[in-house]
């Protein structure tokens, strides 16, 4: 109907050894994002259902035979058909045991001409266990554009649907879509009575492409017994003048972000203000809660937990731009980071995994939200960063020995066995793949490959560039923090892909000591290496200590790198240590095989030490003094 051209191929095959199994190739590319989440241009997939995922499995994703010709392929998101800017919804939830109701006027711009057709995906992230796809999804009964009906289509198991516009538009077309949806979407803890939340955070409204940004105008109805919290600043909180029993909740998101959701339950609000320590003004901080007879929780805990962290990150970062920060009472076991708001669980506890997960968490503002990542190759940027986030943050509220403490472990699984459907796998996790690959590194034979590499390897990764940013002789790490601010004011509420931070970074690094030390003028190996490959070195210095005629001694050695490419370049921390607390720091490089090296000192050291604070990753670093 849009004039497109080829259109969509699919095919299921069955009876040979792989049994049954899907075929899609979709040149626009729409399939592979809407509904597997694949965005990189891929426009090919094989893909089977697997029972005990209750999901479908991709085996292969792949892009177009003229895409490998030209050895180039654009991202998913140029294939967007509208660019939705806001939404004026209004939310039902006055029966949250049976229906979420949803009236929106969506605004969007038209991308191309000829459009005819929008599809929109709306609880995608639906299962097939319990047939929750067919039996709780949003289902469309109403779409009008200018007060003409909308004929529109949705299928029992779709993932979204489709409206189809009363005459062609044309490229630039500013279009309101009026929708009505409903549907048993809302789900209520087993632990906790009263609290209802969407069935999945990020897929109970109509949305289109991938990340797309918009502001949100949102208006909930509900109960006078419950509070509802949502993403942006209240704006207004009053009883129904129709209904005394309902209460108007109004909610506003002037950003243009790329996810929106809310709760809602029998919230107590606890608030203070932030004051930035850089001058800024102060903005409320909420965090809405449950009674004490429903659960215990320190609320004073977690509001400072959540003041020190959104400060720590304004600094490190850039400026929080958001009008108003808060977390909400989340009763499952993980969080997300929703712009401006975080859905947690009672994490009160003085530890240092409360640390890390709340500052986690809290620097999802930045990455993940201020900046988001453009296809889910580039997840790492969001996940493995806010996982450093954490490191940083825990080392500073706790102490460095817990930093290191988290490092090590991080470090320990890269080489540990995947985890499979039926218990530990063979081999190692950091064998699975790059992690470029984003989710599609976890499968049914690699289920925690996902989490360890893109969370854990991510954060060693931007580890090794937090040191490669600084000075080695003397830990002044500004360069790397100035590095991630200027990300920051680049990218601020747009998308990044990994080469856009690729770029970033290089420009810094060939500024810094360690690029000019080797004459280096961007980062292009380092990605290539750490990012696009899966290798994991050891790296061992055997070194004497010689008397230097004339005074003091030369250090003599060789570093060695083992399972690494021929040409894999990694510049190295060298510790000397003089006693007395006196140290001096250096660097040394591993250039394949093998790397000879030699250092003045102007006296002798009692010991040497390559990289003791871990700051390369490998799997195993040693040196020993012959």
């Amino acid at each position: 109907m849009n004039g497109e051209s080829p259109g969509v191929f699919i095919a299921e095959f069955d009876g040979g050894k792989r049994g049954r199994f899907g075929f899609v190739f979709d040149p626009q590319t729409r399939v592979p994002t809407d509904q597997f989440s694949i965005n990189g241009g891929e426009k090919g997939l094989i893909y089977k259902y697997t029972n005990s995922l209750y999901d479908n499995e991709v085996w292969l994703a792949f892009y177009g035979l003229e895409d490998y010709e030209k050895n180039i392929v654009s991202y998913s998101d140029v294939n967007d058909v509208v660019d939705i800017t806001h939404y004026e919804a209004e939310i039902d939830l006055t029966s949250p045991s049976k229906r979420l109701g949803l009236k929106a006027d969506i605004e969007m711009i038209v991308r191309s001409d000829g459009i005819a057709a929008i599809p929109f995906i709306i609880g995608e992230s639906l299962g097939t266990r319990d047939d929750d796809r067919k039996n709780k999804q949003m289902r469309i009964s109403r779409a009008v554009v200018d007060g003409v009906p909308l004929a529109f289509a949705q299928e029992e198991w779709e993932g979204g649907f489709t409206v189809f516009l009363p005459a062609k538009a044309k490229a630039g077309d500013k279009i309101t879509v009026e929708m009505e949806l409903e549907g048993d979407f809302l789900r209520q803890s087993q632990f906790v009575n009263h609290c209802h939340y969407p069935r999945s955070n990020t897929s109970w409204y109509p949305r289109h492409g991938y990340l797309d940004r918009s502001t949100y105008a949102l208006t909930f109805n509900h109960s006078k017994s419950r509070k509802v919290a949502a993403v942006g600043l209240r704006t207004s909180e009053e009883r129904d003048p129709e209904d005394d029993s309902v209460t108007i909740t109004k909610y506003e998101m002037r950003h243009p972000i790329s996810l929106a959701t809310f709760a809602l339950g029998p919230f107590e609000r606890h608030t203070e203000q932030i004051k930035w320590d850089t001058g800024e003004d102060p903005i409320t901080l909420e965090f809405n809660s449950l009674p004490g007879a429903y659960l215990a929780i320190k609320e004073s805990f977690i509001l400072a937990e959540l003041n020190n962290t959104v400060r720590y990150f304004h600094a490190l970062f850039g400026a929080y731009p958001y009008d108003t920060f808060s977390a909400t009472f989340h009763p499952y076991g993980f969080g997300q980071g929703f712009p401006s708001m975080l859905m947690m669980p009672p994490t009160d506890r003085d530890s240092k995994y409360t640390f890390a997960f709340v500052s986690h968490e809290t620097a999802h503002q930045w990455w993940g939200n201020i900046v988001a990542w453009r296809s889910y190759r580039d997840q790492w940027l969001s996940e493995g960063f806010a996982e450093y986030s954490g490191v940083l943050y825990t080392g500073l509220r706790r102490d460095q020995g817990a930093a290191k403490n988290m490092i090590e472990a991080m470090r320990g699984s890269m080489s540990a066995p995947p985890r499979t459907e039926l218990g530990l796998g063979k081999g190692r996790l950091t064998d699975v793949g790059p992690l470029i690959l984003g989710h599609r590194l976890a499968s049914s034979e690699t289920l925690d490959a996902y989490s360890v590499l893109v969370y854990e390897k991510g954060a060693l990764v931007l580890r090794m560039l937090h040191f490669l940013l600084s000075d080695p002789s003397t830990l002044d790490d500004k360069g790397f923090y100035d590095m991630m601010k200027d990300f920051v004011g680049r990218y601020r509420n747009k998308v990044a892909s990994t080469d856009d931070f690729r770029i970033v970074a290089g420009e810094h690094f060939a500024k810094s000591p360690i690029g000019r030390k080797f004459g280096l003028q961007n980062l292009d190996w380092f990605f290539s290496q750490w990012v696009y490959d899966s290798k994991l070195p050891s790296y061992k210095m055997e070194y004497t200590i010689e008397d230097r005629q004339g005074g003091g001694v030369v250090v003599k050695g060789t570093v060695f790198q083992e399972d690494a490419g021929e040409k894999w370049f990694m510049p190295l921390p060298l510790v000397f240590d003089f006693g007395g607390k006196q140290v001096a720091r250096g660097t040394v490089h591993a250039y394949g095989p093998s790397t000879p090296f030699s250092i003045d000192l102007p006296m002798k050291p009692k010991g040497v030490s390559l990289d003791p604070d871990k700051w390369i990753l490998s799997d195993k670093t040693s040196e020993s003094k012959k």
